[in-house]
Formats: C-alpha cells, sequence, structure tokens
C-alpha cells in the first residue's frame, strides 16, 4: 500500500511540474502565425489584381514587433490599411502591424494590389503573454 502511494504522489509531482501553473508557461513561436493569402481577379479600371492577406495568431499569447520575408515588396506598393505592413528597407523583410501586438487568437488583415502575389512568411517575433490574475 505504501508503495502505491508513493508511485501516486510521484506522478502528481511529475505531473506538476510538466503542466506549470498559469498561461504564462505557454511558449508561441512564428509557427503559431498562420498566413492566408486570396487573390481576386483584375476589376475594370484596375492595373493589377488584389490580393487580402490574413495573419492569425493561433497561440493565446500576443506576438509583438513580427518580421515577415517580404521579398519583391517595396513601399510604392499601396497598402490597405496602410500601416498593417511596412518594408524594412533590406528588400527582404517587413514590419507586420507597426511592431503592435497581434493579440492572442487575433487577426490582423490588409490588402494590396501587385501584379504578383507576395509570401509574406513569418521569420520572427517577440513573445508576450502573462497569467490571468
Amino acid at each position: 500500500m505504501e508503495a502505491k502511494l508513493v508511485v501516486i504522489l510521484a506522478a502528481c509531482l511529475l505531473i506538476s511540474f510538466s503542466n506549470g501553473d498559469n498561461a504564462g508557461d505557454a511558449q508561441c513561436t512564428v509557427k503559431d502565425l498562420v498566413v492566408a493569402q486570396t487573390t481576386a481577379p483584375t476589376q475594370p479600371g484596375e492595373t493589377y489584381p488584389k490580393h487580402v492577406v490574413t495573419v492569425k495568431n493561433t497561440c493565446v499569447c500576443m506576438q509583438l514587433n513580427v518580421k515577415m520575408d517580404c521579398a519583391g515588396f517595396d513601399s510604392s506598393i499601396d497598402v490597405v490599411p496602410a500601416y498593417t505592413i511596412t518594408p524594412d528597407g533590406d528588400n527582404a523583410l517587413c514590419t507586420l502591424n507597426g511592431g503592435r501586438p497581434v493579440y492572442g487568437n487575433g487577426t490582423v488583415t490588409f490588402s494590396y494590389a501587385w501584379s504578383t502575389d507576395i509570401s509574406f512568411r513569418p521569420v520572427s517575433s517577440y513573445m508576450e503573454c502573462s497569467a490571468a490574475p
């Protein structure tokens, strides 16, 4: 009987240490930022097709200063809303949402018009997660 009690106690301690005790233990990565892009056909009077990009943070924690691969994207491309994706000037990376947070389970959506779609692959971010009171 004593051996069973020791085994149960050890299992409880192991589970307690491995699970943590709050949401602050969650670890988000750029893999939690899911990008979906759709393209609408060019309408009469438009030069380029419209591309709509949605970035969803599937983690419960917010991610800030999100950097995305955006080779081929430059400041001459009109973006709506304008602040949502901006080139960093290196012709390789862009900053999403002006560096502001993409909240847990939240989305950021923007559109741009260009001849081809541009890969907006998340490459880095800063994760911030606080425990509930």
